[in-house]
């Protein structure tokens, strides 16, 4: 159960950093003629461990509206099966009795819910990467070691932690 509950807490962490990026879009137009030519700097949360390998890049309005465009229709074809499925596995751990074939169902159904939902996002997200430029590509990589790295330490610390209250 560990074991499941770490991948899932990785998978979320991962799969959340292109959507933080996108989330909070409040940015204009600039108010030249041709905004579509005018790098834009990309609006992120922040705070540690915001935005993701995306923040930070200097996108044109186009890149931007193509990559709401793919965010857009990749939430779509996702639905919304995996608050079902663990509602599912809560109402077994809850229940009276411990019914440990039917939630090795469970778990597989949220697994193979979960391995979809992140091949959809890695698709999405291979379809941005393509539209940037090869410096926007470079700091991309950039930002997405640094994260990486973060994410290591962070785990890291947790790890250690739990090993010492132990």
């Amino acid at each position: 159960m560990r074991k499941l509950t770490a991948l899932f807490v990785a998978s979320t962490l991962a799969l959340g950093s292109a959507s933080m990026a996108f989330a909070a879009d409040t940015t204009t137009a600039p108010a030249a003629t041709d905004s579509s030519a005018a790098p834009m700097k990309m609006m992120h949360h922040k705070g540690e461990g915001k935005g993701g390998p995306f923040a930070g890049l200097n996108l044109t309005e186009q890149q931007r509206q193509q990559m709401r465009d793919i965010m857009k229709e990749s939430h779509q074809k996702r639905g919304a099966g995996m608050k079902e499925e663990r509602q599912a596995l809560h109402s077994l751990v809850a229940s009276d009795s411990f019914d440990e074939a039917k939630a090795k169902t469970q778990i597989d159904a949220i697994s193979k819910a979960q391995s979809e939902h992140m091949l959809e996002r890695a698709k999405a997200e291979n379809k941005m990467y393509n539209l940037l430029t090869p410096e926007q590509k470079k700091q991309y990589n950039e930002n997405y070691q640094k994260r990486e790295q973060k994410m290591m330490d962070h785990m890291n610390n947790m790890k250690s932690k739990m090993t010492t209250a132990q």
